[in-house]
């Protein structure tokens, strides 16, 4: 008898939140004024420094982040439960993006969509041996699924939530919408 198994498998936790975005969204839009932000993982736009684990504005999601990390964490039989180690704000303006990247020393990443516009670019996943696996794999299929595709994209979409490993290469493709920003959070847990 024949099969196909999955040896290994790359998680990715996605739920949707009923959270206040709009205040999130001034709060966000609020930060810029005095904080410089930081240069890390953004093309353009606006990064912030890491935020305070107790700002008051972000407790609700703070407290989002973690109750669906320790789902997501018990279900890959982590014996360790969440901890949120940072968090951060990101503003892209148009055409701004975030290049490719990881978070290392640390369990799981995330983002929370606060403000997504038409046109503001998605998230994209890159498979881990991308390098290989786009020349030798990518010309051989007429279409893509989870076994033969190299990158795997979701919607950035307001009140989205998204949880995957840390040590997953991704980025955020171009907002090209010239009218408003894509306002996102990140964060990292241990």
């Amino acid at each position: 008898m024949s099969e196909i198994q999955d040896i290994f498998k790359i998680p990715l936790y996605k739920t949707t939140l009923a959270l206040k975005n709009k205040s999130l969204k001034s709060y966000c839009l609020s930060l810029p004024k005095s904080d410089k932000g930081r240069k890390f993982t953004n093309d353009g736009g606006w990064q912030s420094n890491d935020l305070s684990l107790k700002e008051p504005p972000l407790q609700d999601l703070y407290n989002a982040i973690l109750y669906h990390s320790n789902i997501f964490l018990k279900s890959l039989e982590c014996k360790e439960s969440a901890k949120l180690n940072n968090c951060w704000i990101n503003i892209n303006g148009y055409r701004d993006y975030n290049v490719l990247h990881k978070h290392d020393c640390c369990l799981l990443s995330g983002v929370y969509y606060v403000n997504t516009p038409k046109d503001c670019g998605n998230i994209m996943f890159n498979r881990p041996g991308i390098d290989s696996f786009t020349y030798d794999w990518n010309k051989a299929y007429k279409a893509f699924n989870p076994y033969n595709s190299a990158n795997w994209w979701q919607e950035a979409k307001a009140s989205n939530l998204y949880i995957f490993p840390s040590w997953l290469n991704h980025l955020v493709e171009p907002n090209l919408n010239k009218k408003e920003k894509r306002i996102s959070i990140s964060f990292n847990i241990d």
